[in-house]
């Protein structure tokens, strides 16, 4: 499965073929060595490689720079999406249609696009989602996670898969942008929480990983703990929940 976010054409760009400024004057010099019937061939060998290496440093240098403007420009995104456990509460995630409108524009204005793919992986039932930014002069990054089929209440095998995948992109579009999801209070019922006690943002997310990846029943695990809400977990509940998903995940992999 892939998904690539385009840039527009028409945007100044150094094209396949063409050298950047450092490369190309090396590459008068090698021209000047040719015409040179002194020089040897390992001579010449040794100014081609080196004529390689600055363009691997120059468009390395240069997918950086785009990088960090791009990553400068990127906003912080709303949690708009809303998990509901019923009686028990829930709690928000940014959803990746909101996560993509984002930062869709600011990778194009860059020359960057984001792409992503699948595999399967040793772990049986797991899959491993890549994502990969690259710029218009070849030179890209990759980060990738590896996560169960979600297998939450409700869902069947396909509907698990693409929940799977989305979490997988926001995770690894998180990782090689730097996004920060923030909490957007609109009716009161999810407002940010500032008391020191209530459990980060990051983790919470890692709660969620723990619950995923262990098949605990969501509710279930609220009510051991002795919170309503993830939203609400208390840092000692964090602690006591962590190691209790661990211990599951760890037997699990064990048995």
């Amino acid at each position: 499965m892939s998904e690539v976010i385009e840039r527009p054409t028409g945007q100044n760009v150094v094209e396949k073929g063409q050298m950047l400024p450092q490369a190309a004057t090396m590459m008068q010099v090698i021209a000047s060595a040719a015409a040179n019937p002194n020089c040897d061939i390992e001579k010449m060998q040794a100014l081609l490689n080196m004529q390689s290496q600055l363009i691997e440093r120059e468009a390395r240098a240069e997918f950086s720079a785009a990088m960090a403007k791009a990553c400068g420009a990127i906003p912080q995104v709303n949690r708009n999406g809303v998990v509901s456990l019923g009686q028990k509460g829930g709690y928000k995630f940014s959803k990746w249609e909101d996560m993509d409108k984002v930062i869709r524009p600011i990778l194009a204005a860059n020359n960057l696009r984001l792409s992503f793919n699948t595999r399967s992986s040793e772990n049986s039932g797991a899959k491993v989602i890549v994502g990969t930014i690259s710029h218009a002069n070849g030179q890209s990054q990759s980060a990738e996670i590896e996560l169960p089929l979600d297998a939450g209440q409700g869902r069947n095998a396909l509907q698990g898969f693409g929940s799977t995948i989305s979490y997988g992109k926001r995770y690894c579009a998180e990782m090689l942008l730097n996004i920060v999801r923030c909490d957007e209070d609109t009716d009161g019922r999810y407002q940010s929480r500032q008391p020191t006690d209530i459990i980060t943002a990051e983790q919470k997310e890692e709660i969620i990983g723990l619950l995923q990846e262990s098949g605990k029943d969501t509710g279930q695990f609220l009510a051991w703990v002795g919170t309503k809400t993830l939203d609400a977990m208390t840092l000692p509940q964090f602690e006591k929940g962590k190691r209790g998903l661990l211990r599951a995940i760890n037997g699990a992999v064990q048995s």
